[in-house]
């Protein structure tokens, strides 16, 4: 219990699902300098990536919500990550730590850093998160397609997000990815967001996953531990895969399939492993059913009107670590096999 205590009171800024009171919209709303790609400054790069690039595929991984909003010294507000600002870049350093844990035995990891919309943002109507949102998502385009000029070099690739971070996946594959690019896709892992039925028909690239071992596909779920802490933000998804088994049926996956969840210190490091995670898909919720963990222990109650008790959506990426990266491994060699 210790561990996890510990974990929730580093995942919670790290992730920064913390509620703060929407300000009001009279004072004008100020928009942060946009990042430069071309400046090293403007990736998260693991240290043993610095110098090289050694791995046989890249992933582009897109941050979660990590900041709220906040005003400048004359007063106006703010609704974006100033990615300039030495305190709130070290809000996302825990997520780009756990994603580069994730992926980078496998894969060279490159995340930027990006104007994100600030938590306080996803409690507006949907009209207003995407007006907010476009925003965010120029810069998202801008590093990706800075990434494909300057550093893939024609490398097989993943696209990850988590939170806000899925929708910028889901948002490249509709609209920025090249057929080429395409092509070289080995998967796009969106946790915990969501695609409409509607995006499936228009948008081809959002083929779903439906096994360990499909290509060019869209792996995508979201937890939750009783069928009345669904989240309200993605009501219309209708996309679910289970990470244990690799199943889009109800098939059971027990805790002794489940290779286990990890959590970690504000450094990085291994902080909990626990084999007791039991999963399956409700077909009808598009969702995942888990059991085996107390809902108190993970619940934050200021987000509680978006993720309420018993929703895992903070920790959507723990607690299938050691599944995803044995399937990160198992897609790597699909790919190089074809």
């Amino acid at each position: 219990m210790s561990g996890i205590m510990s974990f929730r009171r580093f995942l919670v800024p790290v992730l920064c699902l913390a509620f703060a009171a929407c300000a009001s919209h009279h004072v004008p709303e100020y928009c942060p300098d946009a990042p430069d790609y071309a400046s090293a400054s403007m990736w998260y790069r693991p240290v043993d990536s610095a110098s090289s690039d050694s791995k046989p595929a890249d992933v582009f991984y897109v941050l979660p919500t990590c900041v709220w909003s906040w005003k400048t010294s004359d007063g106006q507000e703010c609704f974006y990550m100033d990615v300039h600002d030495s305190a709130q870049r070290a809000l996302v350093e825990g997520s780009n730590l756990l994603a580069s844990a994730l992926f980078s035995p496998f894969c060279n990891f490159y995340s930027p850093y990006y104007r994100q919309i600030t938590m306080d943002s996803w409690f507006e109507p949907e009209e207003e998160i995407n007006r907010r949102y476009a925003l965010a998502h120029q810069d998202v385009v801008a590093a990706f397609r800075y990434y494909m000029e300057h550093f893939n070099g024609g490398k097989p690739f993943f696209l990850a997000g988590h939170s806000q971070g899925g929708k910028a996946v889901i948002e490249l594959l509709k609209h920025t990815l090249t057929d080429a690019e395409r092509e070289r896709l080995v998967a796009a892992y969106v946790f915990g967001y969501s695609v409409s039925e509607a995006e499936l028909a228009e948008f081809p690239a959002l083929e779903p996953a439906q096994a360990a071992d499909d290509c060019g596909v869209v792996i995508c779920y979201n937890s939750v531990s009783r069928p009345e802490a669904c989240s309200e933000l993605f009501k219309d998804n209708v996309v679910c895969i289970n990470p244990v088994n690799w199943r889009t049926d109800s098939v059971y996956a027990p805790s002794s399939r489940h290779a286990g969840a990890v959590f970690f210190d504000a450094q990085g490091r291994a902080d909990t492993l626990f084999h007791a995670l039991g999963v399956k898909v409700r077909p009808d919720l598009h969702t995942l059913l888990i059991d085996g963990l107390v809902d108190e222990d993970y619940f934050i109650p200021s987000i509680s009107s978006l993720f309420p008790l018993g929703n895992y959506h903070v920790q959507e990426i723990n607690l299938y670590f050691l599944d995803l990266q044995k399937n990160i491994a198992q897609r790597i060699a699909v790919w190089q096999a074809r």
